[in-house]
């Protein structure tokens, strides 16, 4: 294997989590209805400050994920996106996210380190591309095995929030729009704290 074959599995694995609907999706629609492309920058920025040293700490066979965390995460993560989604209904028939429109970096931080599907993801999944970055090219291959991936994670939460700034053109029914990202999240948060109990 080379650098170009790690490229596209990492490629391909990684478009089946990045594109798979979860609270990052809509909650990249949401500010970007406020903020256009530049929430989605720094949502991902926020994402990518959780994200790396869980790979670097997976790379350097570090586990600390136990399964009562795992529900912590699940309880709290849900909590959080319940608020966030009531927060962005009230919002949404004066156009504006008040609580978090000035903090997308840590909305980003916040529903990544609250996820544990995220973090089983990387615990599974992730682990494996991470062995196989080490068998080609030690921690250099880890460092490029990640790069391969953060820039779809990138890319795609730009997209979103230029989709939902694009929403805008909805007209009248522009906050009906906000309003049924604020469900969405309002039902992630729910199904999170369910499946504990």
């Amino acid at each position: 294997m080379n650098l170009i074959e790690l490229f596209i599995i990492v490629f391909i694995i990684s478009i089946s989590g990045v594109f798979s609907p979860g609270p990052l999706t809509f909650a990249a629609l949401a500010i970007g209805s406020k903020t256009n492309w530049k929430g989605g920058i720094l949502i991902s920025i926020g994402h990518l400050i959780v994200e790396f040293p869980l790979a670097l700490a997976i790379a350097f066979g570090i586990t600390f994920i136990t399964s009562s965390i795992s529900n912590l995460l699940s309880i709290f993560g849900g909590i959080f996106m319940i608020i966030f989604g009531f927060l962005i209904i009230k919002s949404a028939k004066n156009y504006e996210i008040k609580s978090f429109s000035h903090s997308p970096l840590i909305l980003g931080i916040s529903l990544s380190i609250l996820n544990p599907y995220f973090i089983l993801w990387w615990i599974t999944i992730g682990s494996s591309l991470i062995n196989l970055a080490i068998e080609l090219a030690g921690l250099f291959g880890v460092i490029f095995m990640y790069i391969s991936h953060i820039w779809i994670d990138f890319l795609w939460l730009i997209i979103l929030a230029i989709l939902g700034y694009q929403g805008r053109k909805l007209g009248k029914y522009y906050p009906y729009f906000v309003m049924m990202l604020g469900f969405i999240l309002i039902i992630f948060g729910i199904n999170f704290i369910i499946k504990i109990f």
